[in-house]
């Protein structure tokens, strides 16, 4: 069901800003559930911040026919081309991206209650 979602919110996003310089997505299934992860980026978003960032997404899947894939959405990062370049350095893939994750760490569990004394 994902994969279809993801085609479908690729098709909205292309023809929402075809008119306005193109957009380039990349939409992956997140690890969690159903939920997608999307990256779009593209110049028609510089002078933007990023609250009307995503409201211009946002409102283009939903006058395009993706109207229940926001509903799946788990992440939504818009930026433009040369912010890409300076955060990824423009050759790095964003599928590519480890997920980051700390390494969890483990705590002792105490094996019974303690007896607390206290000296005056």
């Amino acid at each position: 069901m994902a994969t279809s979602t993801i085609t479908v919110i690729k098709k909205a996003l292309q023809k929402a800003f075809s008119g306005k310089g193109g957009v380039y997505t990349v939409a992956e299934r997140s690890d969690y559930k159903d939920f997608i992860r999307l990256y779009v980026i593209s110049d028609y978003f510089r002078g933007l911040n990023q609250k009307e960032r995503l409201a211009e997404i946002f409102y283009a899947l939903e006058s395009f026919g993706a109207e229940k894939a926001v509903l799946k959405l788990s992440l939504c990062i818009a930026m433009t081309k040369r912010e890409y370049k300076r955060e990824f350095g423009g050759s790095l893939w964003i599928k590519t991206i480890p997920v980051l994750t700390g390494a969890m760490k483990h705590r002792r569990k105490a094996s019974g209650l303690r007896k607390v004394s206290s000296r005056n």
